[in-house]
């Protein structure tokens, strides 16, 4: 793993390429910066999109920290939350595969855990 400046060091040396770091913040209940969790083997880093089939587009909604042993449906209204729908609305699960130069997206169990689902750091859900 780089930080950003070892990044831009790196870029620089090759083909000058920009480099685009999107940073997310999470505020407390006093808007403060909430810190996220150390880093241990069991919590894992997620991101997640939602598809609107209406439009066809598929967007970012968020990132989550979660538990490897943890399962989708225990973090159903987080992510109902997340894409602005009621707390209880059914999802469906899908693991980005791929994103360009299509997208590929494989069915998750909502009541398989991530690890089981052999999730990682950094996986893309989509819903």
């Amino acid at each position: 793993m780089k930080n950003v400046g070892e990044l831009r060091d790196v870029s620089n040396k090759g083909n000058n390429a920009e480099i685009k770091v999107f940073l997310e913040v999470e505020l407390c209940l006093d808007l403060g910066p909430l810190s996220p969790p150390g880093k241990v083997k069991e919590v894992i880093l997620l991101f997640f999109k939602l598809y609107d089939p209406l439009e066809e587009k598929i967007r970012y909604v968020g990132g989550m920290f979660v538990n490897r042993s943890s399962k989708p449906l225990e973090i159903l209204t987080k992510l109902n939350e997340l894409a602005g729908f009621l707390p209880d609305e059914e999802i469906d699960f899908f693991e980005e595969i791929n994103f360009e130069p299509i997208v590929i997206c494989e069915h998750i169990d909502s009541n398989t855990s991530f690890c089981e689902c052999e999730m990682g750091d950094g996986d893309i859900i989509c819903f």
